[in-house]
């Protein structure tokens, strides 16, 4: 049986210790593969070259404060976030488990605000355009479902014919299908809203029966024996070869939820994209476009300011810059 950690035992213990044979080893147990691929890329690339030697008792607030600014400079705000996260995440972990009081180090770390992000997407236009150039594409019904679902890419890469109906055109989304290096493994959706039916447009439909039925009514994994990452470059070859608008499989994504963002109630969106959070689909995806500003300026002067310029200014003379008085009304 082994021998319990003390708080006290905790607190002298190096970073590269806990990470190593703590903290990794119990994430690894409860935590998808992927997500501990994620930890354990930025862990060993930021964290531990620069806490890996420190005690756990020996991190301060303004040492972390200062790794911070420098690694923004060095792996951008977004890199400098993350791997300030996992630091805390570890810290956090180990006071939790061996019941160390200790001022948390990690607290009210400040960042720069980054930069909103603004992922490339696709007209409609396009990507039409980009439906039609993908016949007789390899993969060409991975593409059509991307753009007519909006899937994450490893739902996508996940799905099986087997689960497309073809009379109804719903299609269950249940599982996620991830490559990391020499590993290939399936799993639940991202999330538990992630388990959910979608429904295939009647072009896209049509399309895929006629795939489908081509290819001998074959059954299995819709990319069939392919690895994810041979899908991928198999469609953004084939789409810069014929020069058509290829954005990439989580663009495509993109695509689709700022397209039905445009003209349909965002918590149905959100639903359809499997979001646990409607936050996250109003942030990505919802944009104001000038019509829809026009529309809201026109609605708000009819029923509260007024129409037009007489009507707000009736009765007012407004003097104008060059000393003239305007009467707009008698």
């Amino acid at each position: 049986m082994a021998t319990a950690i003390t708080a006290e035992q905790a607190l002298g213990m190096t970073i590269e210790e806990i990470v190593e044979r703590h903290y990794l080893p119990e994430k690894a147990r409860r935590r998808r593969p992927n997500t501990v691929y994620g930890y354990t890329s930025s862990i060993r690339l930021h964290v531990l070259p620069r806490w890996g030697a420190c005690a756990l008792g020996s991190v301060t607030h303004d040492e972390v404060q200062d790794w911070a600014d420098e690694l923004c400079g060095t792996a951008g705000a977004g890199g400098a976030e993350k791997a300030y996260k996992c630091l805390r995440q570890v810290i956090r972990w180990a006071m939790d488990k061996w019941g160390v009081l200790m001022v948390d180090p990690t607290r009210k770390i400040e960042f720069d605000r980054r930069a909103q992000y603004r992922p490339e997407t696709l007209t409609q236009r396009r990507m039409k355009k980009l439906i039609r150039g993908m016949v007789g594409c390899e993969f060409e019904p991975t593409a059509v479902l991307q753009c007519a679902l909006g899937l994450r890419p490893s739902e996508n890469y996940a799905l099986r014919w087997e689960q497309v109906n073809w009379r109804s055109g719903v299609v269950h989304i249940g599982s996620s299908l991830h490559e990391l290096p020499g590993r290939l493994y399936e799993s639940l959706t991202k999330t538990a809203k992630g388990e959910r039916d979608a429904y295939l447009p009647p072009w896209a439909l049509d399309r895929l029966h006629d795939i489908w039925v081509e290819r001998g009514r074959p059954k299995g994994r819709i990319i069939g024996d392919a690895r994810p990452s041979a899908a991928y470059r198999a469609l953004k070859r084939w789409a810069a070869e014929r020069r058509l608008p290829w954005v990439g499989m989580r663009n495509l994504r993109h695509s689709w939820g700022t397209i039905a963002a445009r003209n349909n109630p965002i918590e149905a969106v959100a639903a359809m994209m499997g979001h646990c959070d409607i936050q996250i689909t109003y942030r990505y995806y919802f944009q104001l476009t000038l019509a829809t500003i026009r529309r809201v300026q026109r609605r708000v002067a009819r029923t509260v300011l007024g129409k037009t310029s007489d009507d707000m200014y009736k009765g007012i003379n407004i003097v104008v810059h060059r000393g003239d008085e305007l009467p707009l009304a008698a």
